[in-house]
């Protein structure tokens, strides 16, 4: 395999292995710790720092700080292990602020539990716009990023380690500090699994506070992961921290916890071979690279990898068993059809000139028969619009029941354009301006002259006694709306019937 560069991209310190991943476990050809210049750093800056300490390796394998990324409970439907990436995914689209697209994510099963009926995992998510200035500066360096996993996940690896080389049992459940300047982590593991993972940064190191506040943050993690301890307690701790960090926290949390607390070397506890390399500055400050590089050997932890997630298995095509054998067939086949092809070739050419000039003389009838089709058109449309004239009549004589209250004197019918087929005027007199008015009701209730009546004034006349009332009719007639325009006519009356 090729180099790798294992990196823990601290916040104030960059920190890189240089190793030749084995099965046996990691060789390790270099290692170097920095702190980050006081301007964000760019690609020149990383590629002269990589210089200086001799690293050749072109592939990183990165781990970001615990709290650059969001660790989620999720307690799921008992489900396949097939069916579970998409479940995953569906929650973290549910339960995420941001937009599933904006985020990196992978996730961790958590240990079964008994009298749990649902499947719990831990949902850890990333943003893009963390992720991307570091894939950025990276590639701006000659570099590759090929693998993305979290601080708590190279600490599970460093511990899951050293306890398999004193031979402890893996079962129990394990508190590993790791302390660092102004910086303290905390990881619970049971099962050689993460089953709890925290973080506090403090402004500086003048603002630590005293070991009584820190073992309030471990008592806030182990409330929280309490139904996966065996026993509900811790079997071991583990302190990782030069002498200076690290003080009395140990015997704190030995007289807390009532369980053994040891100090853990990353280079001595781990097992990693470091061979002739003398790597500078304390352990400690390498003890997430030496967890990062100890996965790259055969991991005894679960990984997790932010940029190659957990996927569904492909589907298994019952096909592909068959694709020998029906392209052999299809070899076979293409042979013996090529000649009938061939000859079917010109015959095809023969038939498409003559459909084209078939599509070129049809073109031309239509053309030539285009005027005959706009006048068919303008007929049809003056039929559609045509008015039976003494239908009208017939409907206002209806309308005004007879002739023995109301008489009209002059009638016009005009065709007309647009949305009014004709207009209709005319005048007449009533006997009372009642019936009049009556009559103009009756003719607004039609569908035919609905919103096209124009109402005159009803004026009073000496004329004739009888019929004393004249008006006047000023009418739009416009297509009725079809089935229910029959409807709203008026019942048929004859003569003189009231």
């Amino acid at each position: 395999m090729a180099d790798l560069l294992a990196l823990s991209w601290d916040r104030h310190r960059l920190t890189g292995i240089e190793l030749s991943p084995a099965s046996a476990g990691p060789r390790v050809l270099g290692a170097f710790s920095v702190e980050w210049p006081d301007q964000p750093p760019t690609s020149a800056w990383l590629r002269e720092t990589l210089k200086r300490f001799g690293v050749n390796a072109k592939q990183v394998t990165l781990a970001l700080p615990r709290e650059d990324a969001v660790l989620r409970l999720l307690e799921l439907p008992q489900v396949s292990d097939a069916e579970l990436p998409t479940l995953v995914r569906f929650q973290a689209a549910a339960r995420s602020a941001q937009s599933i697209d904006q985020l990196l994510l992978d996730y961790l099963p958590l240990p079964l539990r008994e009298g749990v009926a649902q499947k719990e995992v831990w949902l850890a998510t990333a943003l893009q716009t963390t992720i991307d200035p570091i894939k950025k500066l990276l590639e701006e360096s000659g570099l590759d990023l090929v693998q993305l996993t979290l601080s708590s996940l190279c600490l599970t690896e460093l511990i899951a380690r050293g306890e398999a080389r004193k031979s402890l049992d893996a079962a129990g459940a394990s508190l590993v500090v790791l302390r660092d300047r102004a910086r303290m982590e905390l990881a619970v593991v049971s099962q050689s699994q993460l089953i709890a993972a925290h973080a506090v940064k403090w402004s500086s190191v003048a603002d630590v506070p005293p070991v009584s506040k820190m073992l309030a943050e471990v008592s806030r993690v182990l409330v929280q992961v309490q139904a996966w301890l065996p026993e509900g307690t811790l079997q071991r701790a583990w302190v990782i921290g030069d002498d200076n960090d690290v003080g009395e926290l140990p015997a704190a949390l030995s007289q807390r916890w009532k369980c053994p607390v040891e100090r853990f070397d990353a280079w001595r506890d781990s097992g990693i071979s470091l061979g002739s390399v003398k790597p500078e500055g304390p352990s400690s400050e390498y003890s997430i690279a030496a967890g990062l590089a100890l996965i790259q050997g055969g991991s005894l932890t679960p990984k997790l990898d932010l940029l190659h997630p957990r996927q569904p298995p492909p589907k298994r095509d019952a096909r592909k068993p068959l694709y020998a054998a029906a392209a052999a067939a299809g070899l076979l086949v293409t042979a013996l059809g090529t000649g009938i092809v061939q000859q079917s070739l010109a015959s095809y050419d023969a038939q498409i000139e003559a459909a084209t000039s078939r599509e070129l003389e049809l073109k031309r009838v239509l053309k030539e028969g285009e005027p005959v089709f706009i006048g068919a058109k303008a007929l049809d449309d003056w039929r559609k619009r045509s008015t039976n004239q003494l239908e009208q009549m017939a409907e206002l004589y209806q309308v005004m029941n007879g002739t023995e209250k109301l008489v009209i004197s002059d009638y016009k019918f005009d065709p007309s354009i647009g949305d009014v087929v004709a207009k209709l005027t005319g005048f007449g007199n009533a006997r009372t301006r009642f019936d009049a008015e009556q009559m103009l009701a009756r003719l607004a209730d039609l569908p035919e002259f609905k919103n096209g009546i124009r109402p005159k004034q009803i004026t009073q006349t000496s004329r004739d006694a009888d019929y004393a009332s004249r008006f006047e009719l000023d009418m739009d007639l416009i297509p009725p709306s079809g089935k229910n325009s029959a409807a709203a006519k008026p019942k048929t009356q004859t003569p003189g019937s009231k």
